[in-house]
């Protein structure tokens, strides 16, 4: 359908009390129930994320999750609409401010955040619960890991990049286009800098801020907003899957172009299928507890969880030469938690024992999921013999709770 050929005038008494949903439901062709109901993750809230909050906001979008680790700053009040210099000298979580924020603009609206990272603190079924990803993040690592969420529980999401004047917005739909598949020699070359240790990527992102306007961040969350809804609303003849948009103000200048094809071999094309839910597991519960549970399930005396990174069982200092028992998930090894561990400042921490296969054989069977870094509703990749499972931690639905 081409919604610009459907028409109908909005009369609304601007004397009268109206509230944000009637003024759309005078837009014949705008799905105002579809857009009630939706459920949207928006990855990042600083320029860009807040133009697509509060965008999202404004059109009445019923549930918004936000996700982002890091506080207010005093750079983000040049570009960015939800935050005030109180929130600054308070160092108060984004996630937070633009929470309150687009419930002042729009009460209707029900919101959840995480206050964590993308790549480490939000489960797959999180992924799997929405109904369309906005990214607006300036790393490409953190890019890489929706990517590869998204496309395991085959959901589309829609990528935003700013520099000065200029951006560029994407959609990536699973079996359509891909962002790993698009990465360049370079880019891979950034991100190998940093997949070892995502401290290192959140470092950097803290440090290297790219320089931005609230006139690119206004264009290119607008665009990305428009094409979630038409996500939203299944309307795939209209979608920008496929294309890519780009944006140089300076210049008066804009682009839509075919997005490269699909390559054959991807790590990212690697789906979830089918996932089991499993009403009886949460992320609070012990190794053990789970572990028995799937024997249980499968009838197989030894299953095992397979992990995307390695949890930390032991560490040695550099330069002093101590050795240390821990249990630290990789992503989650910063350096505040190094420097508990330096007798000498600065000096390095290596590590002597990992593990990315828990087991029967894991020592530390009390402990719970949550401890081992993974988050709650998460997917759990499952080995039973030589068959692969996909198992949700479906206890941990009530986790996900709009406000």
């Amino acid at each position: 359908m081409d919604h610009t050929t459907s028409r109908k005038k909005i009369k609304l008494d601007p004397r009268a009390k109206s509230t944000i949903k009637d003024y759309y439901e005078g837009i014949s062709w705008w799905k105002v129930d579809d857009v009630a109901k939706a459920r949207v993750m928006v990855v990042g809230a600083g320029a860009l994320g807040n133009e697509a909050l509060k965008n999202l906001a404004l059109l009445n979008v019923g549930h918004i999750l936000i996700v982002d680790f890091d506080t207010v700053e005093y750079s983000n009040l040049a570009r960015s609409v939800l935050y005030r210099e109180a929130d600054c000298e308070a160092r108060r979580f984004k996630v937070e401010i633009a929470a309150e924020r687009i419930r002042e603009i729009n009460p209707a609206v029900k919101v959840m955040t995480i206050n964590g990272d993308i790549m480490i603190d939000v489960g797959l079924g999180i992924f799997r619960r929405m109904d369309v990803v906005i990214g607006c993040l300036d790393n490409r690592l953190a890019r890489l890991y929706i990517n590869r969420h998204c496309y395991k529980v085959q959901k589309t999401w829609v990528d935003g990049a700013i520099e000065n004047l200029s951006g560029q917005m994407n959609v990536y739909k699973p079996g359509r286009t891909c962002y790993e598949c698009e990465l360049t020699d370079t880019g891979w070359q950034n991100i190998r800098s940093k997949i070892g240790c995502p401290d290192i990527a959140r470092r950097n992102a803290l440090k290297g801020r790219i320089p931005t306007t609230p006139i690119s961040s206004s264009i290119i969350a607008a665009m990305q907003v428009q094409e979630a809804l038409k996500v939203v609303w299944n309307n795939e003849e209209q979608s920008m899957a496929g294309q890519k948009f780009y944006y140089d103000g300076m210049n008066n200048f804009m682009m839509q172009f075919e997005a490269p094809g699909l390559k054959e071999l991807c790590d990212s094309h690697f789906t979830y299928e089918p996932i089991e839910e499993a009403p009886e597991l949460s992320a609070q519960m012990s190794v053990e507890e789970v572990l028995n549970f799937l024997a249980d399930r499968y009838g197989h005396p030894t299953p095992a969880i397979e992990l995307d990174y390695e949890v930390v069982l032991g560490i040695e200092t550099a330069e002093s030469g101590k050795a240390h028992e821990v249990l630290i998930p990789k992503p989650h090894f910063s350096d505040k938690i190094a420097q508990q561990y330096q007798q000498v400042p600065g000096e390095e921490i290596g590590f002597s024992r990992e593990v990315s296969l828990i087991d029967g054989h894991f020592e530390h069977p009390q402990v719970n999921l949550v401890t081992l870094g993974i988050p709650p509703l998460h997917i759990l990749r499952v080995r039973v013999g030589e068959e692969l499972h996909f198992v949700e931690l479906t206890g941990d639905a009530p986790y996900l709770n709009f406000q």
